[in-house]
């Protein structure tokens, strides 16, 4: 079965947001949804059970972290170089918009946001465009 220009088009942009979200993340869930999207030989039933396999396995939150604080670089870049706001203040205002709960704000306080966003910008991200 071939494909249109159209589909070769959103499969090719499908796959290569998913591919940069798991070379990010290594989660299972886009690991699932790669093997879905491309069964390994063709076989959509084989790429099916793989994808449910993946899914069955404890479930993990590492693509909602990573856009989490993703989403907070972006506050952060933001709030102290367009804004051109200490950072302490804005480590502030993250933890306001982002850890204002009860139990995160236990966890969380600055030095933790500060070290925390420091390890994941420092990261290697392939496919990082912002």
């Amino acid at each position: 079965m071939s494909r249109g220009k159209t589909e070769n088009l959103f499969f090719a942009n499908e796959f290569a947001l998913l591919k940069d979200r798991w070379s990010r993340t290594k989660d299972n869930e886009t690991l699932a949804q790669m093997v879905e999207l491309l069964p390994p030989g063709g076989d959509v039933a084989v790429g099916k059970a793989i994808a449910d396999y993946l899914r069955v396995k404890r479930p993990d939150k590492k693509a909602i972290n990573d856009a989490m604080w993703r989403e907070i670089d972006r506050l952060w870049r933001n709030l102290t170089i367009e804004n051109g706001i200490l950072q302490p203040e804005a480590y502030k205002r993250i933890k306001q918009i982002y850890f204002s709960k009860l139990e995160d704000e236990e966890r969380y306080d600055l030095k933790t946001i500060e070290r925390q966003h420091r390890r994941w910008a420092s990261r290697d991200r392939p496919g990082q465009n912002f």
